[in-house]
């Protein structure tokens, strides 16, 4: 009996991608505050055991894959939830920290699917997310800011007139890699850091060796991100970048609260392990 994936929406995942690959996500939810703000919560201990029970049904060996806990609490009411499961059934959930968040989430869960079991579909999961690449732009910093998603230092940037950061999301946290001035030029920035993390030369300095990549592309604005999807697959073509798997994606509902309008962003991981 193959392994069974459980993550959470904040992989923004497809329903679709999501059976296909048999794995249930387990949703984030935004909701509205006393005071008329826009806010999210982590889904409860019950509907984290819901899912690990579901996915038990499928499979006694179950990988429970969530965004970084520098991000959300999720990962703790999972570990409780896997307690309390693996304490009532005869299921067995490991909890893996991404480290990460979205798109690099996604690819993280989409390669542990195609284990066979726990132990070969945690590798997978691990190694996708490790050497995974996040990266994103954001029309302003003020919502992760307010939310508390970004340290002060990055936050200072949003003041800064006309500053565009590119921004990574790390196992510590969102930090911004670069920063540009202009819409336009941090959306070329934002392509030529991805073409870097898949083995291409669109920045200076030392690259990395090529090798098979996979990545996920997701943005709000619908003429922007078919812009974007050309841009960035020429400028792959060119570097001579090697992209076995692709995918376009949205952005959780949740998410949004947190990032405000105009995010557009590109996640690279590795391919090995998957061919």
């Amino acid at each position: 009996m193959p392994l069974a994936v459980v993550t959470d929406s904040a992989a923004c995942l497809t329903p679709s991608l999501a059976q296909d690959h048999g794995i249930e996500v387990v949703a984030l939810h935004a909701h509205t505050d006393e005071t008329g703000a826009s806010t999210t919560s982590r889904p409860s201990v019950e509907e984290l055991a819901r899912a690990y029970r579901s996915a038990g049904g499928r499979s006694r060996e179950v990988l429970a894959l969530h965004l970084s806990a520098s991000l959300s609490g999720t990962m703790d009411n999972a570990r409780l939830a896997a307690q309390q499961v693996s304490a009532e059934e005869p299921i067995e959930v490991e909890v893996i920290d991404s480290g990460t968040c979205s798109a690099a989430l996604a690819l993280a869960a989409l390669a542990a699917s195609g284990a066979g079991d726990l132990r070969h579909g945690a590798a997978l999961a691990r190694e996708s997310a490790a050497r995974s690449h996040q990266f994103f732009i954001i029309d302003s910093l003020a919502h992760l800011a307010r939310t508390g998603r970004i340290d002060r230092t990055t936050a200072r940037l949003g003041g800064v007139l006309g500053i565009r950061p590119i921004l990574t999301v790390t196992p510590e946290g969102i930090r911004a890699v670069e920063t540009v001035r202009g819409a336009a030029r941090a959306r070329r920035h934002l392509i030529a850091q991805a073409v870097h993390a898949a083995g291409g030369t669109a920045l200076s300095g030392p690259r990395p060796p090529a090798e098979p990549v996979r990545l996920a592309l997701q943005g709000q604005d619908p003429q922007i991100l078919e812009e974007t999807s050309a841009q960035l697959d020429q400028a792959l073509e060119e570097a001579g970048a090697i992209v076995v798997e692709r995918h376009i994606l949205p952005i959780d509902e949740a998410l949004q609260v947190h990032l405000g309008p105009g995010a557009l962003g590109i996640a690279i991981a590795p391919a090995r392990g998957l061919l």
